[in-house]
């Protein structure tokens, strides 16, 4: 998922909205954050975003079989593309690898989830802005849930609940439509209606400053 539609209370300090609730989590510590940002990495690592169309975003993924060092290099792989995207999750599929494997990094939480499904979403919604990473240059006005909870493995099979809130919330249940071949597009009344261009903001000199919205 790209980042928010709304950058000023972005800009606000504000409790994390995802966290993991229960169980030993799958966690992109410091380190490893500090690593796989860096411009070096980056470079190196990042590969270009499938798009809207590319079958592989339309079906659903499969339940990863890799060994640990496997999975620790493709996610290293899917959290640089995210970070060269300018996202806030990225799921698997995204960089064209089809397993059941995600990334929600809002208010820079970094988790990792494994065959993530969702266990409970509240009955209070709200409309708001949505971007992805695979459909670019657009974002789209949907309802999701305010808060949800998920259920995901990590590394080593041991399984681990997610819980969060407003952005957090939409970031889970984003990126865990993506490992079953959903874009958020698939849930706009109307593409027609319900989908914009990203605008980008300009200085006096006319230099771009940040996209209305963007994507994850």
């Amino acid at each position: 998922m790209g980042d928010e539609h709304e950058r000023d209370e972005d800009e606000r300090p504000h409790e994390p909205r995802v966290r993991v609730s229960k169980g030993p989590g799958w966690l992109i510590d410091d380190a490893r954050r500090a690593k796989w940002s860096s411009p070096e990495f980056v470079a190196a690592n990042a590969v270009d975003i499938r798009q809207v169309g590319d079958p592989v975003l339309h079906r659903p993924a499969n339940k990863p079989s890799l060994p640990r060092d496997q999975l620790e290099a493709l996610v290293a792989r899917m959290f640089a593309s995210m970070v060269a995207a300018n996202g806030v999750g990225i799921a698997a599929p995204q960089i064209g690898v089809a397993l059941r494997l995600c990334i929600i990094d809002v208010d820079h939480a970094g988790i990792v989830a494994m065959n993530p499904e969702v266990e409970w979403t509240s009955p209070e919604v709200e409309e708001t802005s949505e971007g992805c990473l695979s459909v670019r240059g657009l974002y789209g006005m949907l309802e999701r849930p305010h808060a949800a909870r998920i259920v995901a493995v990590n590394a080593s099979g041991k399984r681990f609940i997610v819980e969060g809130e407003d952005t957090g919330a939409q970031c889970m249940l984003h990126e865990t439509d993506h490992l079953n071949g959903i874009l958020y597009v698939d849930h706009l009344r109307s593409r027609e209606k319900d989908l914009f261009p990203v605008e980008a903001e300009r200085d006096q000199e006319g230099d771009d400053l940040s996209t209305e919205a963007e994507a994850s």
